[in-house]
């Protein structure tokens, strides 16, 4: 005996332009400007040649393959599009199977993508159906395995497609299928069985097994036969008359090998009870056997059962003298289903992963709101994720860069190594005394070549010119009693000026006068050096502590070394773990998952998981610098107190801050007295300019009284007096005529901001590194940086001021106001700038010579 499995028919349809309607869809969502953006020409092509194909003419393997990845393309385009398939504007026309009792293929068509699906499946299955007739011969377990999948196709299609206009693929339709699909699966399982060598010795198992196929097979029944007593809507008739016949003989087999397993239990009486059952039923079973003779030997299996039953009759006769129940049921036998197959989901889960990328690609322009929605939450938790691994990469780089810096670390182990491996003691804070003493060689050297580096000297200089300033104007006769005031008004504001000048520099004398003297300079500058420092270390006596030393030199060595590897690895890795966050797309995921918020809870969970991985190598980095760091503090911990480095650094520390203190102070008062000796010219500038002015009124004033006195007109007063020596121009300076035509316009032209007498030039150092804006030295034994750059000489200048423009009428006095506020202001802050004033003298100042 062999299986029969009935033979199915496809499902037929017209041609379809996908290419065309995604092109008209995208064009109608994005317009005509953007569509193309999100349209592949080609995959779209391949679409139509894949349905082609899947409907085509091919091998019944390779039919079955293009039909289950085009149903794949389907389903990634229904979760996008979800319940508006019906925006495509597409026509899907499908054709009933041919076996139809009127013999006649009907034609339906719907914009729905969903009966474009359920027809694909129909197919399908039905191929899955029909691979399974193709291996009865060769193969029985391929053949289960193909009538097994078709089952669960089938039942996919009756539980999710209820509403088809199409008959054979309604939910009724497609369960009868599954369930004909099932029962023919369990068939070839029971009769495998049955042909087998040992099928006595496995009766309990084939009555089970049978049961379960005679079970498949009475629910199939319920489909054919209709509550009028008409026929089966679908299929052909003779289904039903080859259902009926499989019905009464499965159940014929499953008692007649009940009771043999009774027989082998000894219970000959009910044994003999379920043999007549069998027979019974396979008498049944003859009168709907004209399709399946072919296949089932009904009168063998029926003469088989008759001889089994007369044998158990008389051996129970002679023998046990059971009593022989008058009815049994098949239903106290317990059946057993073999059937087991994945659901349809499962089935299509490879064909899904083999197109998601061509399908990202032909569909990212259609993507539903909800898809975006529910992405952004996951963007959110991988924006989370990022913002943490950076907070603690850049809580670590700051960790390695706080120690490298306060340790110096590179020039530590460069000097130890010179120190104790090449025998060279001069170190980085050696380098800092040096740079030390070249400034203060140059602020020494400029304070030398000042012609004011004896303040009191340039005091009693100020103090001669004012004197004798003050005695000429005394000299000064009535009718010039107006000019006298005006003289002696600038006499005072300049002295004021001068009081704020040397204020500024005599607290820094005693500074001036050491920097005058570099012998007394450079010997308080030594008393600040560490004695122990020049004194030979014991352990260039000691070799085997010295080794030590060194190879402790080593190990801290390459501790930084592996310090700045792993600096260098962490950031490449934070720069991948970016990459990849902003590289990730579960677009496609999100749809699949859009209708359950509990699974995309979980996806998401799972996605960010595909993280882990870089997130811990961050994590080792940070843990491993941590052991790197404590390690090499314990090496020069080691190192300093083997080497007695710590007790030096302590005195070092001490002087180096003493040392610095020292240094700061002489800067300052080189930078105050750089200024000062700048100021000082302006001011002896501004002196000679009142003494002359004065001399000249004093003559103007004698040559008016000859001139009255000897008759001559007033008007003389407006003569042309012997004309002043003009000042020279100096490079760099602009030239001031003084030779003007009049004394009034002389006096009125005479500005406090004419160029400085250049008698003397002065070289002046330029600032040092270590000025009051530079940072702090580094105490020796805190490790701070001591990469310093060579020191320069500096050259303060002078602000150059633009000259102020006069004002007149109301706004003239208004900003004349604001100009003297401006300058009281200015001159607290600067005590020179009274020289930068304009003159105080105007085209009036000698008002009685106008007259």
């Amino acid at each position: 005996m062999k299986p029969f499995v009935i033979e199915l028919k496809l499902k037929d349809t017209e041609d379809l332009k996908w290419k065309k309607a995604l092109s008209s869809y995208l064009k109608r969502v994005y317009g005509t400007q953007q569509w193309s953006q999100f349209f592949d020409e080609k995959l779209a092509s391949e679409l139509d040649h894949l349905r082609n194909n899947a409907n085509g003419d091919l091998a019944l393997d390779t039919l079955l393959e293009q039909n289950c990845i085009y149903y794949a393309y389907l389903e990634q385009l229904n979760q996008r599009l979800g319940n508006n398939t019906g925006s495509l504007k597409l026509d899907f026309v499908w054709y009933d199977a041919e076996y139809s009792l009127s013999n006649e293929s009907q034609k339906y068509k719907q914009h729905t993508l969903v009966f474009e699906k359920s027809a694909t499946l129909y197919n399908i299955a039905v191929l899955l159906n029909n691979a399974a007739r193709e291996k009865l011969e060769t193969d029985y377990k391929t053949a289960i395995g193909y009538l097994s999948r078709a089952t669960m196709c089938f039942q996919f299609s009756s539980e999710n497609f209820l509403n088809s206009p199409s008959i054979d693929i309604q939910a009724e339709s497609t369960q009868f299928l599954s369930n004909l699909c099932h029962a023919e699966a369990q068939e070839m399982f029971t009769m495998k069985l049955i042909n087998g060598p040992t099928a006595e010795k496995q009766a309990s198992l084939i009555s089970k097994l049978a049961l379960a196929t005679y079970n498949g097979y009475e629910k199939c029944i319920s489909f054919q036969k209709r509550p009028d007593g008409g026929l089966a809507p679908y299929g052909e008739p003779r289904w039903s008359t080859i259902v009926s016949c499989k019905v009464n003989f499965f159940r014929a087999i499953s008692a007649y090998y009940h009771g043999i397993a009774l027989e082998q239990q000894n219970k000959n009486g009910e044994a003999t009870a379920f043999l007549k059952l069998a027979v019974n039923s396979t008498i049944n079973s003859l009168a709907f056997k004209a399709w399946l003779i072919d296949y089932i030997d009904f009168d063998g299996f029926k003469e088989t059962v008759e001889a089994k039953l007369q044998q158990l009759i008389k051996d129970n006769d002679y023998i046990y003298h059971d009593s022989i129940p008058q009815t049994v049921s098949i239903e106290s036998i317990k059946p057993m289903d073999a059937i087991k197959a994945p659901n349809w989901l499962e089935q299509l889960a490879p064909f899904n992963e083999k197109i998601m990328k061509k399908t990202n690609v032909l569909y990212k322009g259609i993507v539903p709101m909800e898809a975006y929605q529910k992405e952004s939450i996951y963007s959110d938790q991988k924006d989370t994720l990022l913002r943490q691994e950076t907070d603690a990469a850049e809580t670590a780089n700051f960790e390695y860069k706080s120690f490298i810096d306060y340790t110096n670390l590179d020039s530590l182990v460069r000097d130890l190594e010179n120190k104790y491996k090449n025998g060279n003691n001069i170190g980085a804070f050696d380098a800092i005394i040096e740079q030390m003493r070249n400034s203060l060689s140059q602020m020494s050297k400029s304070v030398q070549q000042s012609n004011f580096k004896d303040i009191s000297a340039a005091m009693n200089e100020i103090s001669n010119k004012r004197r004798e300033v003050t005695e000429i104007l005394a000299t000064l006769p009535a009718d010039q009693k107006e000019n006298g005031v005006k003289l002696k008004t600038s006499l005072i504001e300049a002295s004021k000026s001068d009081d704020k000048l040397f204020s500024a520099i005599k607290p820094h004398s005693e500074e001036i006068k050491l920097l005058n003297d570099p012998d007394k300079l450079w010997k308080v500058f030594n008393t600040y050096n560490t004695e122990s420092s020049s004194q030979p270390s014991l352990l260039d006596v000691d070799d085997t502590q010295t080794a030590v030393i060194i190879s402790k030199i080593n190990e801290i060595k390459q501790g930084s070394e592996a310090l700045r590897v792993l600096n260098g690895e962490r950031s490449d890795i934070l720069t991948e773990l970016k990459e990849k966050i902003n590289e990730d797309d579960i677009t496609s995921l999100v749809i699949a998952n859009n209708n359950n918020s509990d699974d995309l809870k979980e996806l998401f969970a799972k996605e960010l998981e595909k993280f882990s991985p870089l997130s811990s190598r961050l994590e080792a980095t940070v843990f491993k610098q941590t052991s790197f760091i404590n390690e090499i503090k314990v090496k020069l911990d080691e190192v300093f107190q083997i080497s007695g480095l710590k007790t030096r650094a302590s005195e070092e520390a001490t002087n180096e801050k003493k040392r610095r203190e020292f240094y700061e102070k002489l800067e300052n008062a080189s930078i105050i007295f750089a200024n000062f000796n700048n100021d000082i010219v302006k001011g002896l500038q501004f002196y000679d300019s009142l003494l002359k002015m004065s001399k000249e009124l004093i003559q103007a004033s004698r040559l008016n009284t000859v001139k009255n006195n000897t008759g001559v007109s007033n008007s003389v007063n407006n003569s042309v007096p012997p004309p002043l020596p003009q000042q020279p121009n100096y490079e760099n300076q602009p030239s001031v005529n003084l030779g003007f035509n009049s004394l009034d316009s002389q006096m009125a032209n005479m500005s406090l901001t004419t160029p400085p007498i250049p008698t003397r030039t002065y070289d002046m150092p330029q600032p040092p590194p270590y000025s009051s804006m530079a940072p702090p030295l580094p105490i020796p034994g805190s490790y701070t940086n001591t990469n310093l750059q060579p020191a320069a000489g500096f050259s303060p200048m002078v602000p150059q001021r633009p000259p102020r423009e006069t004002a007149v009428g109301l706004n003239g006095q208004m900003a004349r106001q604001s100009r003297t506020a401006q300058e009281e202001a200015e001159l607290q802050r600067n005590p020179t700038a009274f020289y930068d004033k304009s003159s105080v003298f105007d085209e009036n100042l000698y008002s009685k010579y106008s007259k």
